[in-house]
């Protein structure tokens, strides 16, 4: 009984292997995949460099001080001494010089690291929002660089990281952006069109052939001559109604009849109707195979292009102050994955809630940009190819019965 149920909890376990494989491939856990590698990676760096920056701060702090109290005791000296007026200004610009290079060089912004994540005090930067957003900026490789990881172990975990992310958020944008063309073909074939691309009628020529390529036989009875109507009739011809014999018939009849035989012969009947092409309509195409032929124009996917960066320009626009050039430019530079890193979100504010769920939404916006970007790009490709193909075939360059019988 054992050995009977051994191989049935083997095969279980290999059905539920196949199902859970089938769910993760699928578009809804590809998107749960890349959400959750997004959020997991946000932990994972907030774990890794939170203290470390809080370490950064402390020593770039105790670094600052013994230059600050140098030069402040650099410049009593020089106020108190006798020196002339053009030699102590020159000693106090020279003071004031060495100290401005040192700051630099330390790297201290002036910030309170005794009080960093507490309220009135300075915020991380290494907060769950700003590391989510980090960890967004790395599979999409957009890459800021406003903020990076600083310590052994966060170097490291940002490869792997990288390694594993980049390439499953490409499978999802290749797989989600075609789905969306899909959606937005559909879209646009029913609604915009508004039955202007209307399915074209196809049509198959059937050759109809006649019983028997005889002609009808005029057969005689007993003493009468007629037509057997129940056989050859043409094609929607009224078999009860006698056709008029040709000039031919009549003129064997006559003679027939002079010759005043009993058993007059058989007579050949016209020529059988010959069997013609007929043209049949056929309505039972799916009328996906049509949607998939429609192309959107690629002035159609510039304007969603342009209307979601213009979209995001109006909410950052609010959220950060920014002028409608300066979000505009954020919103492009963002979604073609340039990522200079000049403007940035949240660069200027961390502390409150409001910016933190900001930040997180500036994450989803870029998310769900790249599958937008993604989408236009497919139906731009289709749209060229057709395009060109088109041309080809105006040209001669390109078979059209070719082309066809590659599409069915």
């Amino acid at each position: 009984m054992a050995e009977t149920e051994e191989p049935k909890k083997k095969k279980k376990i290999g059905e539920t292997c196949k199902k859970v494989l089938k769910f993760l491939f699928s578009h809804i856990g590809l998107c749960s995949m890349v959400v959750g590698y997004s959020v997991a990676g946000g932990f994972i760096f907030e774990h890794l460099e939170k203290h470390n920056e809080w370490t950064e701060c402390v020593k770039a702090r105790d670094q600052y001080l013994p230059k600050e109290n140098e030069t402040i005791d650099r410049l009593m000296e020089i106020v108190t001494s006798t020196l002339a007026v053009s030699k102590t200004e020159e000693e106090f610009n020279k003071t004031l010089r060495t100290f401005r290079l040192n700051v630099l060089e330390i790297g201290y912004d002036g910030k309170d690291c005794d009080n960093m994540g507490e309220k009135g005090g300075p915020s991380f930067q290494w907060t769950f929002p700003g590391a989510l957003l980090f960890s967004v900026t790395v599979i999409t490789t957009i890459g800021y660089g406003n903020i990076a990881p600083k310590t052994f172990w966060g170097r490291l975990v940002c490869i792997a990281y990288a390694t594993l992310g980049i390439p499953l958020m490409l499978l999802c944008l290749a797989n989600i952006g075609d789905v969306m063309a899909d959606i937005f073909r559909f879209i646009y074939a029913k609604v915009c069109c508004c039955g202007c691309c209307r399915r074209r009628d196809k049509t198959k020529v059937v050759e109809i052939d006649s019983p028997s390529r005889g002609g009808p036989a005029w057969n005689s009875g007993k003493g009468d001559i007629g037509f057997n109507p129940g056989q050859n009739a043409p094609v929607g011809a009224d078999p009860n109604k006698p056709r008029p014999p040709s000039a031919t018939s009549s003129t064997r009849q006559r003679s027939s009849l002079g010759s005043k035989s009993p058993f007059p012969e058989t007579l050949p009947g016209p020529p059988p109707p010959r069997a013609g092409p007929m043209i049949i309509d056929d309505d039972s195409d799916d009328e996906d195979e049509e949607d998939e032929k429609i192309t959107v124009p690629l002035t159609i996917t510039m304007v969603v292009i342009a209307g979601y960066i213009f979209g995001g320009a109006l909410l950052f626009g609010v959220w950060e102050a920014w002028p409608p050039l300066k979000a505009s430019y954020f919103c492009f530079v963002t979604l073609t994955t340039i990522g200079f890193g000049d403007v940035v979100p949240g660069a200027a504010n961390f502390e409150t809630s409001q910016a933190q769920v900001q930040m997180i939404l500036s994450s989803v916006y870029m998310l769900f940009g790249m599958a937008i970007v993604s989408m236009c790009f497919s139906l731009m490709q289709d749209e060229i190819v057709a395009k060109f193909t088109w041309v080809g075939q105006k040209l001669g360059i390109i078979d059209k019965k070719k082309v066809e019988d590659d599409e069915e």
